[in-house]
């Protein structure tokens, strides 16, 4: 049970520093805590492990709260449940400690859990499908591709050698909470190649100069989509190890799909074949 709530009336109060600090990178790497915001986050990630869940545990510090800015009537309810001490903030307190233009009064501050892939301890995954990730540079992106790809019934995502921080605040907005929902690890590239093939996992590289359009891909099989970074694509590593390779046809000028678009044009080709849509 969570003890009573602690008022806090002053911008200069150290906590109201403390948690804005988070919003920074060197702050949540040096603190070992990242920024959770909003309602349906926030009870995301207090969402118990479904059994035999992968996902990784979050373990929530303290919860900051303005009544003011609530947007619903559920949101008392959720302090509630939580397990960790409450802050009670003024508005205009509140919007200064915000990641978002219109807050919905509801800020958590969490233990920053280990997200790397123990693959002793994940074998055999049996998930199909898989998507890969390798490289992803931007945020918004990363937390798009989750919110589809959980949509989408995928079992498992694996970042490989991420140009950015899993926790980062936009990650996290964008993903509206399947980043605590959705089974999402961090492991190098070739540690992902070497623990699916002994898996017999397909594993499909989707680029631009792919071999064969991706309708034509048998994906009711075990399959793992790769997809690289925004500006760089994949790596040589990645194209000349993945088992075959998928395109997207392209009309007009543009090379190429934004990567959160192209993941969720796969990723429900492979839900339609495996006829569960």
């Amino acid at each position: 049970m969570r003890g009573q709530i602690q008022e806090i009336t002053s911008f200069s109060n150290p906590r109201v520093k403390w948690v804005s600090s988070l919003k920074e990178k060197r702050n949540r790497d040096a603190e070992k805590k990242f920024f959770i915001e909003g309602f349906r986050e926030i009870q995301k990630s207090i969402m118990e492990n479904p059994k035999g869940s992968k996902k990784f545990p979050i373990k929530l510090d303290c919860l900051f709260v303005s009544p003011e800015c609530y947007l619903g009537s559920s949101e008392q309810a959720l302090v509630d449940k939580v397990n960790c001490p409450v802050f009670q903030l003024p508005k205009k307190i509140f919007e200064k400690i915000s990641y978002r233009d219109r807050p919905d009064g509801l800020i958590a501050v969490a233990e920053t859990p280990d997200a790397t892939m123990n693959w002793e301890l994940s074998s055999p995954l049996y998930m199909n499908p898989i998507l890969i990730i390798e490289g992803v540079e931007k945020p918004g992106n990363l937390g798009t591709i989750l919110r589809t790809a959980e949509g989408a019934g995928v079992g498992l995502v694996i970042i490989t050698d991420p140009r950015i921080d899993l926790f980062n605040p936009n990650v996290v907005r964008a993903s509206t909470g399947t980043l605590f929902t959705l089974p999402i690890f961090i492991s190098s590239i070739e540690d992902v190649f070497l623990n699916l093939k002994k898996q017999n996992y397909q594993i499909y590289a989707v680029t631009p100069d792919g071999k064969k359009l991706y309708t034509s891909a048998n994906m009711d099989l075990k399959s793992a989509f790769l997809f690289g970074s925004e500006q760089y694509g994949l790596t040589d590593f990645a194209k000349q190890n993945s088992d075959d390779s998928l395109y997207l046809p392209m009309f007009g000028e543009a090379d190429s799909l934004n990567l959160a678009m192209s993941c969720g044009i796969i990723l429900y080709e492979s839900l339609r074949q495996q006829n569960k849509g």
